[in-house]
């Protein structure tokens, strides 16, 4: 938090600066999403992990709406500023806007610009642009692979390297920092010595990224269920250790692929986290295609995550009941689901859309999927289920 405020302190003072005769080099442009989900389920809501809180009614607002309000400047020899301002649901259920990006840049030559402050976590083919709801085809990006890493932005330094390549474009992005978030129920997920490198290439109606980093990572959790699952079913403290604590080991990889050409769109993302501890190891992909007819395009897209290694493994308790509670924590901590989805994006105006969707999941044995339990958390007999949701949205840039 301290270098964001300094960061901001920072581009206030360079924007306070700025001259009427260069006015025009400040930019400010804005994005909203006023979205709904909506599912039967008595004992599963769904939830965003990492980005909202798990909605107390069967229609939620929040895993999707969302407001923003950017403003960039750029002076004349090549530096610049960004600072990004989004309010939507958080992890512990409040909307107190924060800085989604708060940088400054400069371009040391036409194809090579450095920037440091907050920035976006380029962990994902669509990450730069996973806020901009308008800007993708869908209510949301596929869960199934986008909720893998919930680490959405970081504090770092990047640099950002574009150049042709016959007749291609080429984009070279290491970046280095950490990042940051709550913990849902309570707590913190922090990510030290992040380091990574995305790369882009472009070519006609065809893109192609692929995207590694690793990191250290910890998850405190503070929440009562917790605290409550410890000390109630005696799990011992070797594997405490490894459900709540610092220093474990964790990567992200990622491939993605994109196809436009005015009239269909397809797009097919493939990503693998992995982690020694805190969290458990799982691999996501889904392919989704378009074809435009005028302003309406309907959509389909399949999806799938799977999980590798879960958090901890059971047989490795000192008893019965422990081993019981670590399989429910487990279970809980599981977001493996398969899904088909069927929708439809309709452009209202060139900077309006309307969305609607429907998505026919079917959650893995030990597992809760992308949903949360509405009571007890651990409780049993909530994995393998086949849950319906409907979701709409009307998404704006201005």
């Amino acid at each position: 938090m301290h270098r964001a405020v300094t960061l901001l302190a920072s581009i206030a003072a360079l924007a306070g600066g700025i001259d009427p005769a260069t006015a025009s080099d400040l930019q400010v442009s804005g994005f909203a999403t006023l979205g709904a989900a909506y599912t039967r389920s008595d004992e599963l809501e769904f939830a965003r992990v990492g980005i909202d809180a798990p909605g107390g009614n069967r229609v939620d607002t929040g895993p999707d709406s969302v407001l923003g309000l950017q403003f960039g400047w750029q002076a004349g020899n090549g530096s610049g500023a960004v600072l990004q301002l989004v309010t939507r649901e958080t992890q512990r259920g409040d909307y107190t806007p924060r800085p989604a990006l708060a940088f400054l840049s400069h371009s040391l030559n036409p194809a090579l610009t450095v920037r440091a402050g907050r920035l976006r976590s380029p962990f994902f083919m669509l990450s730069d642009t996973a806020d901009i709801n308008y800007s993708q085809p869908w209510v949301r990006p596929p869960v199934e692979v986008y909720g893998l890493n919930p680490f959405t932005d970081m504090d770092g330094v990047d640099l950002l390297y574009r150049s042709r390549l016959g007749d291609s474009f080429i984009e070279l992005h290491p970046y280095f920092g950490t990042s940051r978030i709550p913990v849902i129920g309570g707590g913190r997920g922090h990510l030290r010595r992040l380091r990574g490198l995305t790369a882009t290439l472009e070519r006609d109606e065809f893109s192609f990224s692929a995207s590694h980093a690793e990191a250290e990572l910890s998850v405190i959790r503070t929440s009562q269920s917790y605290q409550d699952l410890v000390e109630s079913w005696n799990i011992p403290p070797a594997l405490q250790a490894r459900l709540s604590g610092k220093g474990a080991h964790a990567s992200f990889s990622s491939l993605g692929m994109q196809w436009d050409d005015g009239r269909w769109r397809v797009i097919a993302e493939l990503a693998r986290m992995k982690a020694s501890a805190f969290t458990n190891s799982a691999t996501g992909a889904y392919v989704s295609v378009g074809r435009r007819f005028g302003a309406l395009m309907p959509y389909v897209g399949l999806a799938r995550q799977r999980q590798d290694e879960p958090i901890a493994d059971p047989a490795l308790a000192n008893s019965d009941m422990s081993a019981n509670a670590l399989a429910a924590f487990n279970r809980s901590r599981n977001q493996a689901q398969r899904s088909i989805t069927v929708g439809t994006r309709w452009d209202l105006t060139p900077h309006a859309a309307l969305k609607a969707e429907f998505s026919h999941i079917d959650t893995s044995r030990d597992a809760h999927g992308t949903f949360i339990a509405r009571g007890d958390p651990f409780a049993p007999g909530l994995d393998d289920r086949n849950i319906n949701l409907l979701s709409v949205s009307v998404d704006v840039v201005f």
